[in-house]
């Protein structure tokens, strides 16, 4: 994954749903920042939709790591990565827990296209 950021004073956003506190995911963006995701192994590539059935997570099936979550607004993509699959995770502050599941759909791709990075390229597996 090729994300085109040197902002490394970003906190990452542990959510508090059930399902990313499960994964341990730590989720960080940047507006206006692309994103190259290459999936070279499409058998253990597997895309989720929770809550609102907004956004898809991509995990990896053999890690069980959600890797990167996605959604489309207008037929652009925008993307979260979790931190912690980052290269350089460590270099990262710690992350903040927050809690969006009181957020409507509405304010949730208000929020994703404000904050979330793009133009995002997927390449490879379930797409």
């Amino acid at each position: 994954m090729s994300w085109r950021n040197r902002d490394l004073s970003l906190v990452p956003r542990a959510c508090l749903c059930g399902y990313c506190s499960a994964k341990g995911a730590a989720y960080v963006s940047k507006s206006g920042t692309a994103v190259d995701a290459l999936i070279r192994k499409g058998q253990f590539h597997v895309v989720r939709e929770h809550g609102s059935r907004q956004a898809a997570f991509h995990e990896c099936s053999y890690c069980g790591d959600v890797v990167i979550v996605t959604v489309q607004i207008e037929g652009i993509l925008y993307c979260a990565l979790n931190v912690l699959c980052l290269e350089d995770w460590r270099r990262f502050p710690q992350p903040v827990a927050v809690n969006f599941s009181d957020h409507t759909p509405e304010e949730k791709l208000r929020r994703w296209r404000q904050n979330w990075c793009y133009p995002v390229h997927m390449a490879g597996g379930k797409g």
